[in-house]
């Protein structure tokens, strides 16, 4: 049987910016050591096989890219609205499932998933509920966009199939 209410989606989302923007300070931090350290008088090339700058500034690109990546989902986030899911209605971004996995055991915990165009692999707590974002393009938002409440998805794994069956939706 399903667990506790669902959480409000609007704290959820903004659990999830908040999220996203401390990531999000970490890298620029990340980004201007690493910058930093391409233009330190000590990442100077003594050899011209001695790519230390060369790497460094690699990196501080790749981490200055990073962080206009999430400059951009956190400004689309920001305006997103989720839109309420009845019981019957097909999963699509914005939706709260509740899923457990399908096994001989009842006592089986249940997750809770939101899906959001942006966030994937964030985790917030609210209500005491756990809730992992999901996008609509990982492989478990694409089993669930178009589902229903009832029904059963199967994902392959690296251990091999796992069914996971929808309890609910909002």
């Amino acid at each position: 049987m399903p667990n506790a209410p669902f959480p409000d989606k609007r704290a959820l989302l903004a659990a999830v910016l908040e999220s996203l923007t401390t990531t999000r300070a970490m890298m620029a931090a990340a980004a201007d050591d690493s910058r930093k350290g391409a233009t330190h008088p000590e990442s100077r090339q003594e050899g011209s096989k001695d790519m230390r700058s060369t790497e460094q500034s690699y990196l501080a690109r790749g981490q200055a890219m990073r962080v206009e990546e999430l400059d951009e989902q956190l400004k689309r986030l920001r305006y997103f609205e989720p839109k309420s899911f009845a019981e019957d209605d097909e999963i699509a971004v914005g939706a709260l499932v509740e899923l457990q996995d399908v096994s001989d055991d009842d006592d089986e915990p249940t997750r809770t998933i939101f899906l959001l165009p942006y966030g994937g692999g964030v985790e917030v707590e609210r209500d005491g509920v756990l809730v992992t974002i999901v996008t609509g393009v990982s492989p478990l938002g694409r089993a669930l966009i178009g589902r229903f409440a009832g029904e059963d998805v199967e994902l392959r794994t690296q251990t091999g199939k796992k069914e996971q069956s929808i309890l609910r939706i909002a």
